[in-house]
């Protein structure tokens, strides 16, 4: 995306005309008129029509010198037949306040309505079929480019909407019922499963995502293998991962894509899976597929590789590296490698998940001695906005291991940690029990309030969990609302 934004360069007025064809409204909606026009934007004079691409994926900007540009519509996917543009755009402008659309006048006079231009003109559900483009385009003319429209979105949602997609409390199935006013009150990102699971699950599980409505639940568990994997009782067993690397990676692989697609009947979209901890350290043990880096990645991709053919997210654990450390975190503080010899072997796996594309990561509480300066790595900024994100170019859903496990709660509150974890780069916090999560919700809200918790942060991390759900936010805008919203106005 960024070298197509170096070609595009200051065209931002021909990604406009790109997108307003993506979905042209009705014939009958051409002669309205925009009640508050508000900064005029000319077009590039030298586009002579926009067509579609080969096999309808993108368009064909024609200039009057022939050249053609081909760009692509990955964030804002056309909803339905496109025609080609053949009048120039003289100007656009956008909707009335508040409305999603905006207004084209052509060279032959003509204006055209793309989107939703006010409520003067569409209530309720008859919007026009472009709405989306017409949004997308709105957020291209306040200077927001095409890569970043869903960042522009997210900041339009609720504020409520944004902090419970931050939120990831643990529970039972017998407790999933009272996750009901979570779900809807508090629009909670998802819920992870601990103890075991009935035959019962998969019909709970589509109760809770119908409470949910338009923002869908990250249903996740811990399908390891071994000693590690809760849905052992109405899914077949998996061996763990010290087992598995005597086996061919293939057979690994497709046993991975079998499992995820027995998850997906069952409700479950995400899989806190594969450790890819270097070592059978305390806490790991025969979680690790070995001591030995390379085997680690060989086998760690496999598994991700697998389950996300199958149609699950997997997420790569317990970043930096859990399996030289010197304790379990479940028990309390630990300390893991010097950073020269996690770069030499505990980081290797994670750069492998990364450089795939496929995993989302998760972020232990490992110590790195001269780096987190004695924070816990899932609440440390040096840790995931500099290691991960920053020196490893990780821009994808960022998860923190349990904040009620002892490295964390022997010196912080919930309270507290979700805070340190969301402004240190995380994006998806993990919580120990459904009763945190309105302390936890509030908490960002008074961080936020007082600016210690910087609003893009939570924008930034709102957009990360629902990437990874695969919602674009610009289809929300309107149509969801905090029921319990925030109590500050920030």
């Amino acid at each position: 995306m960024n070298r197509e934004k170096r070609q595009i360069g200051a065209k931002v007025r021909r990604l406009i005309v790109l997108l307003v064809v993506a979905l042209m409204v009705p014939q009958g909606t051409q002669n309205l008129f925009a009640d508050s026009p508000s900064e005029t934007l000319r077009s590039d004079s030298t586009i002579v029509g926009v067509v579609d691409g080969p096999g309808g994926i993108g368009y064909w900007v024609v200039s009057a010198d022939g050249s053609v540009e081909v760009v692509g519509t990955k964030i804002v996917p056309p909803l339905g037949e496109s025609e080609p543009l053949t009048g120039r755009v003289r100007s656009a402008h956008e909707g009335a306040p508040g409305a999603l659309g905006i207004w084209l006048q052509l060279d032959d006079g003509t204006k055209v309505a793309i989107g939703d231009p006010g409520p003067r003109i569409f209530n309720g559900h008859e919007r026009p079929a472009g709405w989306l483009s017409g949004l997308a385009v709105k957020q291209i003319m306040r200077g927001r480019w095409i890569d970043s429209i869903d960042r522009g979105c997210v900041a339009e949602l609720p504020r409520a909407v944004r902090i419970g997609q931050l939120l990831l409390p643990t529970m039972t199935e017998s407790q999933f019922g009272a996750a009901v006013n979570e779900v809807r009150d508090h629009q909670i990102a998802g819920i992870l499963l601990s103890g075991g699971a009935t035959p019962w699950i998969a019909r709970r599980i589509d109760e809770l995502q119908d409470f949910a409505d338009r923002i869908p639940l990250l249903m996740a568990a811990d399908e390891e293998g071994g000693r590690v994997q809760r849905l052992r009782h109405v899914l077949p067993a998996l061996p763990s991962a010290s087992r598995q690397v005597n086996e061919r990676l293939e057979l690994v692989g497709q046993r991975a894509e079998r499992h995820a697609v027995q998850m997906l009947e069952l409700g479950f979209n995400v899989n806190l899976a594969p450790v890819l901890d270097v070592g059978a350290g305390p806490g790991i043990g025969d979680r690790s597929f070995s001591n030995d880096a390379a085997l680690v990645v060989d086998y760690g991709i496999a598994t991700i590789e697998g389950l996300s053919d199958g149609g699950v997210l997997p997420v790569a654990k317990h970043f930096p590296g859990h399996g030289a450390a010197d304790g379990d975190s479940h028990q309390g503080r630990v300390v893991g490698p010097p950073l020269l010899e996690l770069v030499e072997n505990d980081l290797v796996p994670f750069e492998a998940a990364i450089a795939s594309k496929k995993s989302g990561i998760m972020v232990g509480h490992t110590e790195i001695p001269g780096v987190t300066e004695g924070l816990p790595s899932s609440l440390s900024p040096a840790a995931i906005q500099g290691l991960l994100r920053d020196d490893l170019k990780f821009d994808g859903l960022v998860i923190t291991d349990a904040l009620n496990m002892r490295a964390v709660s022997d010196r912080w509150s919930t309270e507290e940690a979700v805070v340190m974890a969301v402004e240190a780069g995380a994006d998806l916090m993990i919580l120990g029990t459904l009763a945190d999560v309105g302390p936890a919700f509030a908490s960002i809200d008074q961080a936020l309030y007082e600016g210690r918790l910087p609003v893009d942060r939570l924008n930034d991390a709102a957009v990360n969990v629902l990437r990874a759900k695969g919602i674009n936010p610009c289809t929300l805008i309107g149509r969801v609302r905090g029921v319990m919203n925030t109590v500050h106005d920030w």
